[in-house]
């Protein structure tokens, strides 16, 4: 009989911290709006110049979120991006660009300011390049 009540308990505990986990894993993200005077490219999308708006909507693992973005109020889409802990400490929330080959600026990710560390977010098509190109920004509001 003890057996059987401590294997339910502890099937009782397994379900609650598994769903205490996914909910921590699952909850959303602030939106972060970006402007961009310039023509810039996001993923394979070029746009003249605009509002950027991402929303992280799942953390898919630990180190990759999942990114709903928009621009001038057009869904993209929802893409991955790469989650770590920023180099050096924004002071506010900035967009990240690069030139790609035609000049035009390329989002590569982004940078959120907050908490006592900032947390920064890469998209996987600019990953490999980021680590040589020096990166031009655009701050952003929350």
């Amino acid at each position: 009989m003890k057996s059987r009540t401590a294997t339910r308990w502890a099937t009782l505990a397994f379900i609650l911290i598994g769903l205490t986990v996914r909910s921590a894993v699952a909850a959303p993200g602030p939106q972060v709006r970006f402007e961009m005077a310039r023509p810039f490219r996001v993923g394979n999308h070029g746009f003249e110049g605009g509002m950027i708006s991402v929303h992280s909507i799942f953390a898919y693992t630990p180190s990759i979120s999942i990114l709903e973005v928009w621009v001038n109020g057009e869904c993209l889409g929802m893409m991955t991006a790469q989650r770590s802990v920023s180099a050096e400490l924004p002071i506010l929330t900035e967009a990240t660009f690069q030139r790609d080959d035609d000049g035009r600026l390329e989002m590569t990710g982004f940078r959120m300011a907050g908490r006592s560390s900032g947390t920064t977010y890469r998209f996987p098509a600019t990953r490999a390049k980021i680590a040589d190109t020096p990166l031009l920004s655009r701050r952003g509001t929350e």
